[in-house]
């Protein structure tokens, strides 16, 4: 397939709640888009604060389920549970809006929007692009779908009507490779540690990892921030698309084929042509 030259990509990112019963809420979003294959055109930017979960402090009281603390409590109520600490995000959020508060302008206007204002302005900038995309796709989608079902009580159905595609996925099938290996391989002990799993124990495959990769930048660090999380993916993705057999492949393999990525594959050393075999063989989990 002959490399487009023109191909407009938005790359979106959630940091959302955890560890309670309001996992997958997101609290915050941002969004990268542009012509993916034109490095000189300057990608727009989006971040915004989600007020319906910001505002709302049992968002962010990270809970157990009762039955789960002690054999004692095994046959408590299933929806039962306590709360043991809150995610210190909220703070830092709400620390934020007040710098914002004291700045001239519409900052905080800009900034801190209701889910449904967020939606409409994704929607406004998913109509100018080719295709959407995540590091962690599912993640992301099940997010944005957990969010309007539970502030709206509806599908957010506008993100299914472009090709998507899973940047993770990718990452981990094609630039994990041998030549990858053979880099790693190669680097002083100290430096190796940069691309380890959390556990230490295998090569890992986050975007922050990628990034280290891609910019040769061992000290990298994803700041786990909305906006500039989906700007390193969109770098990312940059770097994916540079290549005339990688930009082939992401159309004949990757574009709006999103499957589980297997780190087993990656611990075994599969090889690139391996892996993108079987990403034609596998079905969607």
């Amino acid at each position: 397939m002959a490399r487009r030259e023109k191909l407009n990509v938005l790359m979106i990112d959630t940091e959302t709640c955890f560890m309670n019963e309001h996992s997958n809420l997101i609290a915050e979003i941002g969004w990268t888009f542009g012509d993916i294959n034109n490095p000189a055109k300057k990608p727009t930017k989006r971040r915004f604060i989600v007020a319906n979960t910001l505002l709302k402090h049992r968002h962010w009281n990270k809970s157990q389920k009762l039955c789960n603390i002690h054999p004692e409590l095994a046959d408590a109520p299933e929806g039962m549970r306590v709360a043991y600490q809150e995610d210190l995000r909220h703070d830092e959020l709400g620390d934020e809006l007040i710098k914002l508060i004291t700045l001239e302008g519409d900052y905080l206007k800009k900034t801190l929007k209701t889910w449904g204002q967020i939606l409409k302005q994704l929607s406004t900038d998913l109509a100018l692009v080719d295709c959407v995309g995540a590091y962690n796709f599912p993640f992301d989608l099940r997010a944005l779908q957990v969010t309007t079902k539970r502030y709206y009580h509806s599908t957010y159905n506008e993100i299914y009507q472009l090709p998507h595609f899973c940047l993770m996925q990718m990452c981990a099938n094609t630039l994990i490779n041998r030549w990858y290996f053979n880099k790693v391989d190669n680097l002083p002990q100290h430096e190796k540690d940069f691309f380890m799993s959390k556990s230490g124990k295998n090569l890992g495959y986050s975007a922050q990892i990628m990034a280290k990769h891609i910019s040769d930048d061992m000290g990298y660090i994803e700041l786990h921030n909305a906006q500039e999380d989906s700007q390193i993916e969109y770098e990312i993705m940059r770097y994916f698309m540079n290549d005339n057999s990688r930009n082939n492949k992401f159309f004949d393999l990757y574009l709006n084929n999103v499957k589980a990525v297997n780190w087993q594959s990656i611990r075994k050393r599969e090889t690139a042509k391996f892996k993108e075999q079987q990403q034609l063989q596998l079905e969607i989990k």
